[in-house]
């Protein structure tokens, strides 16, 4: 009989420590998600570093003039696929800063980008210098 009470005891104190343990890892997760919860994927941030960095290199992003003032100018100088290539530029330029403003979330930055992705592949993969 003294067996089996001091097996109710420990039984139920180890039901005790686990239930206590389980409370403490429950709090601690939800604690996370709650701090996680405005965080973006990772693997998203990276997938649209990636395509930012493939589209500037399509487009040649460093050359592009600062205004479509300056571009309207070069139009004459340059062939249409140049004017073709600003405007992508600064249809790029324009969705990076909605997105570090606010104004777009990551996905539908990412979907844009996709799609601006498929239209220079579109236009011929690259731009090339038109002299």
């Amino acid at each position: 009989m003294d067996i089996f009470f001091l097996c109710a005891v420990v039984g139920a104190a180890i039901v005790i420590l686990i239930l206590k343990f389980d409370k403490k890892q429950s709090t601690k997760v939800n604690t996370l998600l709650k701090e996680a919860y405005n965080v973006p994927p990772l693997f998203q941030l990276k997938s649209t570093e990636q395509k930012i960095t493939l589209l500037k290199a399509a487009l040649r992003y460093d050359d592009a003039p600062q205004n479509m003032a300056t571009a309207g100018t070069m139009a004459d100088i340059y062939n249409q696929n140049e004017s073709r290539r600003q405007s992508k530029v600064q249809e790029l330029k324009l969705l990076s800063s909605k997105y570090n403003d606010g104004q777009i979330s990551i996905e539908v930055y990412n979907r844009k980008l996709d799609e601006l992705i498929a239209q220079v592949h579109a236009a011929g993969g690259a731009f090339e210098v038109a002299c």
